[in-house]
């Protein structure tokens, strides 16, 4: 199996639980060891938030999680736990996901996205490119799970109706929209992609301000039911 790493929580005294996206099976949980010996802090270690790791499935019928043996990395992915930004940017996308890909089945498109942002974050070194990583992420997220707004219905004027995900040149009555300086932002959104990030000029409160209204819309659309406020708050300290 071909998996991301995203959240691990202690189950009981000697076993922990991760939670994973896999090529071959979408959404999955792991067993894994929770002592301190040497094999279950080598496990530990290859399965950090964001991590990309494979092993081989040992088939137990009647359990609900998965156990794996000979688990190494398929990519090395060193700066992404060495390096300060990319650490809390890994904190932050983990548990984004964790909340988004919970029901999931297995996704060709979704898991290549997926494998190549971690890929793409590593090899990242601008540092304009880094504060403006997670804004394109999840505005790509957003197009692969289903949820994305029709970018192309905005308008100067325009507001963003949060609810339906489209642009209107008058206000909806249900009132969970983006006014047009707001909604603006939302367009810019549409706009991102890795070639143009490192180009992108954002202040702090406008990057705040179009990842909260991202984050927003996941929660409003259903696809999210919590982002980690401690890794949140993380983020915004930085950008």
């Amino acid at each position: 199996m071909h998996c991301l790493a995203l959240r691990t929580i202690r189950h009981d005294d000697r076993t922990s639980i991760l939670s994973a996206w896999s090529a071959e099976r979408g959404r999955v949980g792991i067993a894994l060891p929770a002592g301190s010996g040497r094999e279950a802090q080598r496990r530990r270690a290859l399965t950090m938030p964001l991590a990309l790791f494979e092993g081989v499935e040992v088939s137990k019928p009647g359990r609900e999680l998965i156990q794996l043996r000979d688990i190494r990395p398929t990519a090395v992915t060193a700066s992404v736990r060495s390096h300060p930004v990319k650490t809390a940017l890994a904190l932050f996308l983990s548990d984004v996901l964790d909340s988004v890909l919970r029901t999931s089945e297995p996704d060709e498109q979704l898991s290549a996205f997926l494998f190549g942002a971690v890929r793409a974050l590593d090899a990242t070194s601008n540092a304009n490119a880094l504060a403006n990583f997670h804004l394109w992420f999840l505005r790509a997220l957003a197009t692969l799970t289903g949820i994305a707004p029709d970018f192309g219905s905005w308008r100067e004027g325009a507001v963003f109706d949060m609810t339906e995900g489209l642009f209107r040149p008058t206000p909806p009555t249900h009132g969970r929209y983006l006014l047009p300086d707001e909604a603006r932002g939302a367009r810019l959104l549409g706009r991102l992609s890795l070639d143009n990030i490192r180009r992108i000029r954002l202040n702090r409160d406008q990057r705040r301000l179009m990842l909260d209204g991202i984050l927003d819309y996941f929660a409003l659309h259903g696809a999210l039911s919590g982002s980690g406020s401690r890794s949140l708050d993380i983020l915004k300290s930085l950008f």
